[in-house]
């Protein structure tokens, strides 16, 4: 069966369409990613914070028993 213009047309919008939504989903995908890594240094950055009280109090404590 011969392809006609109009079948070639529908096949390259519809390449060009998928093409499209392929960049927008890596974007946000890209995107959720560096908000989880942003998340992750937050968080890594508490525990840290977290720590240095933590290891504070127990030298305290230490001295004072």
């Amino acid at each position: 069966r011969k392809r006609g213009l109009w079948d070639y047309d529908k096949t390259v919008e519809r390449r060009l369409r998928r093409k499209i939504k392929n960049r927008e989903s890596a974007a946000r995908s890209r995107a959720r990613k560096q908000a989880y890594h942003n998340d992750l240094l937050t968080k890594v950055s508490i525990l840290e914070e977290e720590n240095t009280k933590l290891k504070k109090e127990k030298e305290f404590d230490e001295e004072g028993a």
